[in-house]
């Protein structure tokens, strides 16, 4: 009986490996994310923090794309979506239903209401999720493009959100203060 158990197993973490090998970067992936955040093959090196030579050994498939480098260019290339004009994207949110700005009237009280905007940018949307920060507290928040894919994180998205509340409270009280002349 052990035995089938064992090989059960194998299967599985030979038909996972064969999946990741399937879905692994190749050298056109790689070149086809090089070439949308427009970076040359020095600058690719630069921002993975490894040499020109070891992006040319990709892309001409003298070796294949390492994983750790894999997973740096989907983050890379998730930081470059966060640009303020990158979109359309969608702002996802919750508060509380019974808060004064729910469109909601009929949910019950102390339910959570999850909302969705969409915005033709990046910029849009924060200074729409700006917005409701002021009046309610946002347990979830972020911002995803079309396919679904995060671009702000939750808490990623909270801090910049707070960065922006500070700066506009730091721009309203330099201008309520009386000038010093």
């Amino acid at each position: 009986m052990r035995f089938c158990a064992d090989k059960a197993v194998l299967q599985a973490v030979v038909f996972l490996w064969r999946s990741f090998l399937d879905n692994a970067m190749d050298l056109w992936g790689f070149k086809k994310w090089r070439r949308k955040l427009r970076y040359t093959q020095v600058e690719a090196g630069e921002k993975l923090g490894l040499s020109r030579g070891a992006v040319q050994l990709w892309e001409s498939e003298i070796r294949p794309v390492p994983l750790a480098v894999e997973l740096a260019c989907q983050e890379l290339l998730r930081l470059w979506k966060q640009r303020p004009e990158f979109g359309p994207v969608t702002l996802l949110y919750s508060d509380y239903a019974n808060a004064p700005i729910s469109p909601e009237p009929s949910a019950s009280v102390g339910s959570i209401l999850m909302q969705s905007e969409r915005h033709p940018n990046n910029e849009s949307a924060l200074r729409s999720a700006v917005r409701p920060r002021e009046t309610m507290t946002l347990f979830v928040a972020f911002i995803v493009e079309d396919d679904g894919n995060v671009i702000w994180s939750g808490p990623e998205l909270l801090r910049e959100i707070d960065a922006r509340n500070g700066s506009i409270g730091e721009k309203a009280t330099a201008a309520k203060a009386p000038s010093s002349r």
